[in-house]
């Protein structure tokens, strides 16, 4: 994906009040502020030092959370394993936009690969801060996100559990924690009344089957082969097919 310039991430008039109202019991809002300006930066195309050449020196847009700027209980124990936060994006036309937003809602911030550090790392959803569209979930979705923005809405991407914990570092979120972060997601869709809440996969579906929120328009994962051409009844999975019936059915659901 190119340089989008008729777009633009985490416009601060909108962006940093919702994270305010919504993420200020796990995390430092000004922190987060500060992140959300250089993702905001990212996605304008600015290029920032990210170096993986092994010196240690850390990563501008996947950061180490410090323990200073966490404000859970559980904070001390899940910021010395390998675990994961994702900053929520929104992306809206520069021009023309109708002030409202659909929200893409995933389960939560998965940190399996080994590349990701150790500590309580930071990044935004599907990497689309960074124009990150060469994994094939990316690529699929991407363009729902384009009509989306063409038609006057913005889009919001989130978790329904905001912090991931690698299942074999012998951590487990506690209940109070995870409440703390369904709550923050309540919190977000109250304060956005989002026009539709998307899933994408089972896992994100049943996450928020469970909060009562409103109508969600579910979608398998765009990397589970097989279903895709099932749910949306298409000849095939090529990327441009499935690109399509992403839109479709999204449009079925707003116009």
């Amino acid at each position: 994906m190119e340089k989008q310039d008729w777009l633009e991430a985490n416009r601060p008039d909108v962006w940093r009040d919702v994270i305010k109202e919504t993420h200020a019991s796990l995390f430092d809002p000004d922190y987060l502020f500060e992140m959300g300006d250089i993702y905001r930066r990212e996605f304008a195309g600015e290029r920032f030092d990210n170096p993986e050449d092994g010196s240690g020196k850390q990563s501008v847009t996947i950061p180490v959370i410090p323990l200073s700027a966490c404000r859970f209980p559980q904070a001390p124990k899940i910021c010395t394993v390998r675990s994961g936060f994702d900053l929520p994006l929104l992306i809206t036309p520069k021009e023309n936009w109708n002030r409202e937003v659909v929200a893409f809602v995933s389960q939560d911030p998965l940190r399996k690969e080994s590349h990701w550090p150790h500590g309580l790392s930071m990044s935004t959803p599907w990497g689309f801060s960074a124009h990150n569209v060469t994994s094939p979930g990316g690529k699929k979705v991407w363009p729902a996100v384009e009509w989306l923005c063409r038609n006057g809405y913005g889009v919001y991407f989130t978790d329904v559990w905001k912090l991931y914990v690698d299942p074999g570092a012998g951590v487990t979120r506690n209940d109070i924690t995870k409440k703390a972060e369904h709550d923050v997601f309540r919190c977000e869709v109250s304060q956005l009344k989002p026009k539709l809440l998307i899933t994408f996969g089972n896992a994100a579906f049943y996450a928020m089957s469970g909060t009562g929120l409103p109508p969600i328009d579910r979608h398998p994962h765009p990397t589970a082969y097989g279903a895709l051409k099932r749910h949306y009844g298409t000849p095939d999975e090529k990327f441009s097919t499935i690109q399509n019936a992403i839109i479709e059915q999204i449009a079925s659901k707003l116009l």
